[in-house]
């Protein structure tokens, strides 16, 4: 799970509890990767197809969206989870850099009041 302190807030929220449950309502307790394919294993995971980190981050209310879209939510059996993982090399090298890359600008504009101008003045240089 992602290090994303917002993240970590949408899915501690009552909000994310009742998506998760419609998401298992709609996939039957099944899941749904393995469903596709014919084969029938419980699901164990919501997975977000279009990962939450990955919102605009000048939109403040885009990884909301991302995370309680019910059709960006799949449910996921351990295994397929982690071929799903594998598949959008998630956890490759350049992938967790843009990540922290990604974090780091959302904490700053959260906490520094003067970090787009500071940002500004680093690319005049």
């Amino acid at each position: 799970m992602s290090r994303d302190k917002r993240y970590q807030k949408l899915l501690n929220a009552r909000r994310w509890h009742e998506v998760k449950r419609l998401v298992w309502q709609r996939a039957g307790g099944l899941c749904e990767r393995c469903k596709r394919e014919g084969f029938i294993t419980a699901g164990v995971d919501c997975h977000h197809k279009i990962p939450v980190e990955s919102a605009n981050p000048d939109d403040p209310k885009a990884m909301e969206r991302l995370a309680y879209d019910v059709g960006n939510i799949e449910l996921l059996c351990i295994n397929c989870h982690i071929k799903t993982h594998q598949e959008m090399h998630s956890h490759q090298k350049e992938k967790v850099q843009e990540n922290k890359q990604r974090a780091r600008r959302r904490f700053m504009e959260a906490n520094d009041p003067n970090f787009e101008t500071n940002k500004e003045q680093d690319n005049g240089k």
